[in-house]
């Protein structure tokens, strides 16, 4: 049984279909009774209890005329009603409705009115409600379809939700702003950019998963404003049905009488923001709500924009805000994860809420929280870096008190930053650069992976080795964007990025000669400028550092080298590559074997594996002959001649 409202405007459907059969010879169209019956209808609506269904208030929301609205119910009452379908169709001389059939039974045969209303200019096309077919035929005989969204408005079976497209992110319960990890001052710049215009763009600008989204809601939420919350990163990359979108969502926006709040604005390509800029001044009415990770003032807008930046973080404002997601701890236990896991807001309250997936109804331990963790960090990472595990420990490297040092001190930059940055007041007199880099440079084999690595597992972090076949495009600007992401993921996962052969991606810059040297310098200019404001942790290897650009050497905090182990380094190698389990020769002279093979640690532990696998092919244990054997086929894989 059709609804009550639905039946009502029916009825005025068949009147004038009625009319236009018989070509408005008995009585002309009358706007009053489409008035008065609009009126009614949306009565009906309010007397049941009916107005969040949308449709008594659709057209008077999407700003449609009298006759748009009638267009929109003749389609309606086609589809609904067998026989009215029948006498439209035959209005136009199709089997379905067409322009001219509409024109006839909503517009009085006026062809100027219906032809404005009913192009891709018009309201009903504009906002997605109807759609116009085969674009080959005449204007009267193309066929219209209504759309799903309006048919379901017209059977009650809309919800309160946007619905159009897969842009639109789930509606999530926002907490209030004194429940969110942010600091006042930020908070009193944004009331006061909600106070300031109607109709102004308010911005906050920041780290992914900063938190951007949530005090942007939770400060519309104190003037009693309600969101509609559109995803750039899941918006069409082909320019004509993005702009659609953007229709759907202005739309969505007028029916839910609620604002548009864009999250993740960066994602949009270069081409694709003065659309979006130009969309925003078409078809979006009041205050917009934006998050980004740059600044969006320079872009060409005809409203006042006020952008607010997202400060990180403090470790007191971390350790509430793990306490509160993981439901439970003590105010110690949230210093320890404040300084454990640093991560930005998001993905303290992903990674607990993965933390109490894990734990079921068990109390949560320290092994679900690394797992929440660790599977955050993977989704923003392991599109561009590899995670790695690292199973050594110091135990396996050999390193002079010169190396010990250099690595003491970068694990205490990391440890102790928030006291010195933040209550030694450090922070505020740098300004940028927090973050911490390091190079390790060295003949290969010399254990400057290991390293980086082992410095991470004390740490308690995990660390990511770029990809870079991920990272360079052919594409110009591509290269850029995937660093952009990447330095983002790796500063708000706070994770240890690891650029292995870092002249690859860090080398001097060149005359340019050619548009590819021109390119070529552009990425390294944007890794000088990004590397400069880094807050995280990176670590770069290289066994080439004097093709390293100069300009890198001053944004490091450390540069370690590693030479060739003398012959004590050396036997220490040996020994502590043989694992204590594995079966050997107790008349092994590791002496002998650093002096006879100047060796450094990667060819030692390539060496002391293949003699493994030589003993266990015999049944035997590991003997000298055995390693001998082993390092000699190491020299000659090296291109030396061993004795």
């Amino acid at each position: 049984m059709l609804p009550e409202i639905c039946r009502r405007w029916c009825d005025v459907v068949g009147l004038y279909v009625e009319m236009a059969v018989r070509g408005f010879e008995s009585a002309p169209p009358d706007a009053t009774l489409l008035r008065a019956t609009q009126l009614e209808c949306r009565d009906i609506s309010k007397a049941t209890r009916l107005e969040r269904t949308l449709i008594g208030t659709f057209a008077e929301r999407l700003g449609l005329t009298i006759e748009e609205e009638l267009a929109a119910w003749t389609l309606i009452a086609a589809q609904l009603v067998p026989t009215l379908g029948s006498r439209i169709e035959a209005l136009g001389g199709a089997r379905e409705p067409t322009c001219g059939a509409i024109a006839a039974v909503a517009f009085s045969r006026d062809g100027a009115q219906a032809i404005r209303a009913m192009s891709r200019t018009g309201s009903l096309i504009r906002h997605g409600l109807v759609e116009l077919g085969d674009e080959a035929l005449a204007w009267t005989k193309r066929p219209v379809v209504v759309s799903d969204r309006l048919m379901s408005l017209a059977l009650l079976d809309a919800s309160d939700e946007p619905c159009g497209g897969r842009f639109f992110a789930p509606r999530r319960e926002t907490p209030p702003t004194h429940e969110l990890a942010v600091d006042e001052e930020t908070l009193a710049e944004l009331r006061e950019a909600f106070a300031a215009n109607g109709d102004a763009i308010v911005a906050a600008i920041g780290l992914p998963s900063s938190g951007r989204a949530s005090v942007l809601a939770a400060v519309a939420g104190e003037s009693k404003l309600e969101l509609v919350t559109i995803d750039a990163k899941r918006m069409a990359k082909d320019l004509g049905v993005f702009v659609r979108e953007l229709r759907v969502a202005a739309r969505e926006c007028k029916l839910l009488d609620r604002i548009p709040l864009f999250v993740n604005l960066e994602a949009l390509a270069d081409d694709k923001l003065p659309v979006f800029v130009q969309a925003i001044d078409d078809a979006f009415e009041g205050r917009i709500l934006l998050t980004s990770t740059k600044a969006i003032a320079g872009s060409d807008w005809s409203r006042p924009v006020s952008s607010v930046d997202m400060r990180p973080t403090n470790r007191h404002q971390r350790a509430k805000l793990w306490i509160s997601a993981l439901q439970q701890g003590s105010p110690s236990d949230g210093e320890h994860l404040a300084g454990q896991y640093p991560l930005t807001s998001g993905l303290i309250v992903r990674a607990a809420d993965a933390a109490r997936s894990r734990a079921k109804d068990c109390p949560i331990e320290p092994k679900h929280i690394a797992a929440g963790v660790r599977s955050v960090l993977e989704d923003r990472l392991g599109q561009f870096a590899k995670r790695l595990t690292v199973t050594q420990s110091w135990k396996d490297l050999v390193l002079s008190q010169d190396h010990v040092d250099v690595i003491t001190e970068l694990l205490a930059r990391v440890r102790e930053r928030d006291r010195v940055y933040e209550d030694w007041g450090f922070g505020t007199k740098l300004g940028k650069g927090l973050g911490v880099a390091a190079l390790f440079s060295g003949p290969p084999g010399t254990g400057k992976t290991m390293v980086a690595s082992l410095i991470a597992k004390d740490l308690g972090l995990e660390i990511y080795q770029v990809d870079l076949s991920k990272i360079v495009s052919k594409w110009i600007g591509e290269s850029e964007k995937n660093l952009a992401a990447l330095f983002d993921a790796a500063e708000a996962g706070h994770a240890v990025l690891l650029f292995d052969e870092a002249d690859s991606m860090f080398g001097k810059r060149t005359d340019v000669k050619s548009s590819n040297d021109r390119y070529a310098n552009l990425e390294t200019n944007f890794l000088l400028q990004r590397l400069e404001s880094f807050s995280g942790i990176c670590l770069l290897t290289s066994n080439h550092e004097s093709n390293i650009d100069p300009a890198f050497m001053r944004r490091l905090s450390l540069h370690l080298r590693f030479d060739v182990p003398d012959a004590t380094e050396r036997e220490h190698l040996w020994q502590a590559l043989l694992p204590s389990d594995a079966p050997r020769s107790k008349q092994i002279d590791f002496a002998r074997l650093a002096r006879e093979y100047q060796l450094t640690g990667g060819y030692i532990r390539n060496a002391a594996l293949r003699a493994a696998f030589l003993a266990v092919d015999g049944h035997n244990e590991i003997t000298e002959e055995h390693l001998r054997k082993a390092a000699r086929l190491e020299c000659e894989a090296m291109g030396r001649i061993a004795a």
